[in-house]
């Protein structure tokens, strides 16, 4: 019933604002982990919207700087068709 199952054609490839949030949420776990011993750290726009932004602006910038080979492109479209192929959604 989640919308990015149903609608799973409108994330396909995966858009580039999606990687910089899945980016940001592994940076975040590892932020977590840092001392060597889990700490709570909240994950809000305050504490982690410059990290996304960061995240963002780099794919941007490798996206204009591979524009002849579409890498990111690719990756995106992988990133979408490895979520089939290891099973995590059904057609």
């Amino acid at each position: 019933s989640d919308e990015g199952v149903i609608y799973h054609k409108y994330f396909n490839p995966i858009p580039i604002k999606t990687i910089a949030l899945m980016l940001m949420a592994i940076e975040c776990c590892v932020d977590e982990w840092l001392q060597g011993i889990k700490e709570d750290i909240k994950f809000t726009s305050a504490s982690y919207g410059a990290v996304y932004n960061h995240h963002f602006s780099s794919l941007q910038c490798f996206d204009e700087h591979t524009v002849p080979y579409k890498l990111l492109l690719k990756i995106c479209t992988n990133l979408h068709g490895a979520v089939w192929y290891v099973g995590l959604l059904s057609h």
